[in-house]
């Protein structure tokens, strides 16, 4: 009998989705389904990306030809990788007749779906309607798409992420981290402003680990607002700096206009960091106001400024606030709960690998 196999597209550009399949294939999924991953997009100009397209459409058409998966799982974001990954989920559902999961990981499909032409409208949601499952990051995801097309078989899985030891606390000066690239939708030039409103106690540190477009923008925003003696740019963080820089900080903050479940704030909860974080997409299903966290409206720089300042001004609300992140981290969001939800949801829509030991969802 053929082993079971699945197909994984995704992009190879930093970020959301990179993180998750690294995360994941450290679990028992990808051994169990031999999990082979496409890569359709990577950062670069824009010959870099088709080229990369071209070949990876070509690899999916090989394997489903020569290998036949039982089923093709295509992570996506909105707008271009929508458009992408919806051509293959066709070519993958409707000429080879290969069960199909489109995994959404973007916060701002709505918007997307708003902003698209009237004429494209309907193809959105015959994409949608064409997978076998459509997975999104967070129940308020789900119901966003099921608003879009309610004839998709949506479901909920939430991301995943290793759970580190218990937090320890070291008295020093807080430090606050920003971890994500320098981009419009991440906001860091208002954080940046922000970070200037507020009576920080002495020694308190903002560091900037990412880099992107932005990054002379902010640099000369530093500048200008006379931050350069609280601010530091870190630039871009590899995979293994990530997790060491959230063992030493604090606060984790995120101020996006748009995000899914975003993977930095689920390991700093990991770690026991206070998240504070603009309360849009999946995050607040991540987060109780609060309680584990902190949210403020997307855009309201005032309000970020007061979110930062509580936590900073007093120590035992950010440790309280970061035990209970930890613990919701450790109760809701293990990496063993997401592996175990898709290999039930794999199960389900190849069910002629029945042989496999069962898993317990937990």
């Amino acid at each position: 009998m053929t082993p079971p196999r699945v197909l994984w597209v995704a992009t190879a550009a930093r970020g959301g989705i990179a993180g998750y399949v690294a995360a994941l294939r450290s679990t028992p999924l990808f051994t169990r389904w031999q999990v082979e991953t496409v890569a359709t997009h990577d950062e670069g100009p824009a010959r870099r990306w088709l080229a990369l397209f071209a070949s990876g459409t070509a690899r999916l058409v090989w394997r489903c030809v020569t290998a036949r998966p039982q089923i093709v799982h295509l992570h996506s974001a909105a707008y271009g990788s929508f458009a992408r990954k919806g051509l293959l989920l066709w070519i993958a559902g409707a000429v080879f007749r290969v069960p199909t999961i489109l995994h959404l990981h973007a916060g701002e499909f709505a918007d997307f779906y708003s902003r698209c032409p009237r004429p494209v409208r309907p193809l959105v949601r015959a994409t949608l309607a064409r997978a076998n499952r459509v997975v999104t990051l967070s129940p308020h995801l789900a119901r966003a798409v099921t608003a879009i097309a309610p004839g998709a078989r949506v479901t909920s899985v939430p991301n995943g992420v290793a759970i580190g030891a218990a937090p320890r606390r070291t008295e020093r000066p807080p430090r606050v981290l920003f971890l994500g690239l320098l981009i419009e939708r991440k906001n860091p030039l208002g954080l940046l402003r922000a970070w200037a409103q507020i009576e920080r106690p002495p020694g308190a540190r903002l560091l900037l680990a990412g880099d992107g477009p932005l990054r002379p923008a902010a640099e000369a925003l530093v500048t200008e607002l006379g931050l350069t003696d609280s601010v530091e740019l870190l630039g871009w963080v590899d995979p293994e700096q990530g997790p060491r820089l959230l063992e030493e900080v604090d606060v984790l903050v995120l101020p996006s206009f748009f995000e899914g479940q975003p993977l930095a704030l689920m390991e700093g909860m990991a770690r026991g960091v206070t998240p504070v974080s603009t309360s849009v997409g999946g995050i607040p299903d991540l987060i109780e106001d609060g309680v584990s966290g902190r949210l403020v409206p997307p855009g309201d720089e005032a309000a970020l400024a007061g979110a930062l300042g509580a936590v900073l001004a007093d120590p035992a609300l950010c440790r309280r606030m970061g035990d209970a992140a930890y613990e919701r981290a450790r109760q809701e969001f293990n990496i063993e709960h997401t592996w175990r939800r898709l290999d039930a949801l794999y199960r389900e829509l190849a069910p002629q690998t029945g042989r496999l030991d069962p898993v317990e969802v937990i």
